[in-house]
């Protein structure tokens, strides 16, 4: 796509998520968009489907007591079909030039959030992460077991801006699933809102290992105030649950409301356990491997073993001008790994096999936070000997479970 073509571009991309063009939607993606990673498709010079790939990193599963290693990723995006042009294949061709691009660029892996989750399966793509909206009445909760008082800092956005993305940048690796933020997705989250619907503005209190984003969502006097986290990040649980307790203590609030990990531990210092609700259950961050070696050898595993695996193509890999080609990753692959290293290979004639399993299985198992056991009872993962699959689903577990915080 040329550069003077961008405000065409985003016009076009609104129109699938029925949603509208003004001047915050236009300054994000002029922020955002690299240019030669984005693709229009048109129809008599109009353009009635779009995409795009973010150069992003992610991070993977890692032993304790270390930071999580990390993998380039490319970051799929603005993915949409105009209506008048759906069941033509345009989505398989856009799709193709995405990973076909990513590979270039030696990307082992290519993710996505999904607006639709019966979209991106028959693209090799694996739910990975998921998250939990967590809601908790405020005036009511009552902790028993407190974590020490946080020395926080209420800070303004430009204090914010110069503290909070180095401390992220730290504590991402803390836990696998986490992908990388730039400069312009900051700038987002420090500029002032401008549409009501999205709650007011944010408000920051930070400490040296940690840190929370919070604002208020849209009301009237009449109702409840809920007051929505957007972001809670600290070095230790201790310090996460300090931070718990500093927005306890926000007042003129009846309930909170946050997305967090599916483990967040917290629940378990209340003298109520069941007063923090769990009112969804969301897949976040989908995975699709495109370097089989590079992706599995990235990450770190807990324990040590080797497996011999089969990987089943995806149902659709097209090359950038829509025509079919082989999967990259399909085939059949060798793990040895440790806690020191790890390997992967093209198994040989001679080494039979132990787990079948598609590509989207894999890239869910990849970050650890999607086990092979239950994959298999749903007859997505075949066991072809005895305790392989006990063996795989040790292998890929990790703990944290992986937690997605940062869309694109």
């Amino acid at each position: 796509m040329r550069s003077g073509d961008l405000d065409e571009w985003i016009r076009s991309l609104v129109v699938p998520f029925l949603a509208q063009v003004d001047e915050e939607s236009l300054r994000h993606w002029r922020a955002h968009l690299e240019v030669e990673r984005a693709w229009s498709v048109l129809d008599e010079g109009r353009s009635v489907g779009t995409c795009c790939v973010l150069t992003r990193d992610v991070s993977l599963p890692g032993l304790a007591d270390e930071p999580c290693p990390t993998s380039a990723m490319a970051a799929i995006s603005a993915v949409g079909v105009h209506a008048t042009h759906r069941r033509q294949g345009l989505l398989r061709r856009m799709m193709g030039a995405m990973l076909a691009d990513a590979m270039d660029r030696g990307e082992p892996i290519a993710g996505l959030f999904a607006s639709e989750a019966s979209i991106y399966g028959r693209f090799g793509f694996g739910w990975a992460t998921s998250s939990v909206r967590l809601t908790l009445p405020r005036r009511t909760t009552r902790i028993t077991n407190r974590a020490a008082d946080l020395d926080l800092k209420l800070c303004d956005p430009e204090e914010a801006g110069q503290h909070l993305p180095k401390l992220f940048a730290r504590l991402r690796l803390g836990r696998p699933g986490q992908v990388d933020r730039n400069e312009p997705y900051w700038s987002d989250m420090f500029v002032p809102r401008t549409h009501p619907s999205r709650g007011s503005q944010r408000f920051f209190a930070a400490c040296d290992e940690g840190y929370v984003s919070y604002r208020s969502l849209p009301g009237s006097l009449s109702e409840p105030t809920v007051l929505r986290v957007d972001d809670l990040f600290g070095a230790t649980p201790e310090i996460e649950a300090g931070l718990w307790q500093f927005v306890l203590g926000v007042d003129l609030v009846d309930s909170i409301v946050a997305n967090r990990p599916v483990d967040e531990p917290f629940r378990w210092r209340l003298e109520d356990p069941r007063s923090l609700a769990v009112t969804a259950l969301n897949d976040s961050l989908w995975i699709r491997i495109l370097d089989v070696p590079a992706a599995l050898t990235s990450r770190r595993y807990r324990s040590e073993g080797s497996l011999v695996f089969e990987v089943e193509p995806a149902p659709t890999w097209v090359n950038a001008d829509g025509e079919p080609e082989p999967d990259p990753a399909a085939g059949r692959w060798v793990l040895e790994a440790g806690r020191t290293g790890s390997s992967c290979r093209r198994a040989l004639a001679s080494e039979q096999s132990e787990l079948r399993l598609g590509v989207a299985d894999l890239g869910s198992a990849l970050l650890g936070g999607q086990d092979l056991i239950s994959r298999s009872a749903a007859g997505r993962v075949q066991q072809l000997v005895p305790g392989s699959l006990l063996r795989a689903d040790t292998l890929f577990e990790t703990r944290p479970l992986p937690f997605s915080s940062t869309g694109f």
